[in-house]
């Protein structure tokens, strides 16, 4: 079962971006603002993030939660995501093993756009869609989403740009496990490519066994045969035809002599 991970609450910060700084959180924040039915709503959820009022956010699988504090109250607000199948985890972990600098670059904090490319060919998106997402709060508004948790969602953008591995939290699995996961089958990929024929050998093995055959050479007997043109050619022609001659015998064979 995967675990949760509580983040620090943000203090006040007066005008932040709250579109985020990459291109997997701007995704996220461009699916709230679309999804939303009212603009003056997530107006009000950007303020609120802004305002230092959302408390830690928790990430698990398949949900981010958080309470929203305001003057007047206290508001608790749930955003659940859809969890991959097993298939598509299936998918995940093959295009990790398929591409070593995937694994790199999420190790360093970063989301490689390749990796959402590949997973994308496959119908796989480690992005939760928010046209999916299902935002609730423990207040009596009809937006959807309302303020409150208009304001978790940005807020989740701000975590998401630094902590990227917590997409794969969000969607069931935590992101070092996968990248674990990965690894183990890369390594028993690369084992499993060895025959009998590239195993490892003592020395004293190899220095006994008997040695193939020699490659033939691209020119049986090796001599260079004069053509007859040359007997009725004058003898400078004759000269510059010898020369010639040896210096592309010895661009061929000078290395084997």
């Amino acid at each position: 079962m995967s675990d949760a991970v509580t983040l620090p609450r943000f203090p006040a910060q007066k005008g932040r971006r709250t579109r985020g700084r990459t291109w997997w959180a701007q995704r996220w924040v461009d699916d709230v603002e679309q999804a939303a039915l009212d603009s003056d709503t997530l107006k009000r959820g950007r303020a609120y993030a802004r305002g230092g009022l959302v408390g830690p956010l928790t990430f698990t699988a398949g949900l981010v939660s958080a309470d929203v504090h305001t003057d007047e109250e206290s508001l608790h607000v749930r955003i659940r995501v859809d969890q991959l199948d097993e298939r598509q985890w299936g998918e995940v972990l093959a295009t990790l093993a398929s591409r070593s600098g995937h694994v790199a670059q999420l190790s360093s904090g970063t989301l490689p756009r390749e990796l959402d490319d590949d997973l994308a060919a496959v119908d796989v998106s480690l992005v939760p869609s928010m046209f999916d997402a299902d935002a609730t709060c423990t207040c009596e508004e009809w937006d959807v989403p309302c303020r409150h948790a208009a304001a978790v969602l940005y807020q989740a953008a701000w975590v998401l740009d630094d902590e990227p591995l917590l997409f794969f939290l969000l969607r069931g699995r935590e992101g070092q496990e996968v990248l674990q996961l990965r690894h183990g089958a890369h390594e028993e990929t690369s084992h499993s490519s060895l025959d009998g024929s590239s195993a490892p050998v003592s020395a004293s093995d190899g220095y006994a066994a008997v040695p193939g055959p020699l490659p033939t050479s691209p020119r049986s007997g090796g001599i260079l045969e004069r053509p007859r043109w040359l007997d009725d050619a004058p003898p400078e022609v004759q000269a510059d035809a010898v020369w010639s001659a040896i210096v592309t015998a010895i661009s061929r064979y000078g290395d084997r002599v």
